[in-house]
């Protein structure tokens, strides 16, 4: 499975934090319109509330990790659909803020994902 991410899709509760975040301070969306995960493993689940453990590499303000997260899978004769809810640490794909300390800006990012694909016929 492999995902392209839109960058400038990101969306906080308010507009001029959402507009903060898409510059060169953070996400810097116009130098990385893109963000991507490929993944390399897909596991059942160990933990309640998600159906497997998705493991693959994130490729994210030009920095590429291997990460994992829970995920509900669900596939049907016509499509397969994901549904994702986990955090990354920004630190770790090198977006840190020199406007202000580091420790006054959380280090978890959410990520949702939600995917809906049409089956291969």
């Amino acid at each position: 499975m492999t995902i392209d991410i839109d960058t400038a899709s990101i969306v906080t509760d308010t507009d001029g934090l959402t507009t903060h975040l898409k510059t060169p301070d953070f996400f810097d969306v116009a130098k990385y319109p893109k963000a991507n995960f490929t993944s390399t493993k897909i596991e059942p689940a160990t933990t309640a509330g998600a159906t497997h453990t998705v493991t693959g590499n994130l490729d994210l303000h030009g920095v590429k990790k291997s990460i994992s997260f829970p995920a509900t899978i669900q596939v049907a004769p016509d499509a397969a659909s994901v549904s994702a809810e986990f955090a990354i640490n920004r630190k770790d794909f090198g977006i840190n803020y020199t406007g202000k300390a580091n420790d006054l800006i959380r280090d978890e990012v959410v990520m949702k994902l939600t995917v809906k694909a049409p089956r291969k016929q």
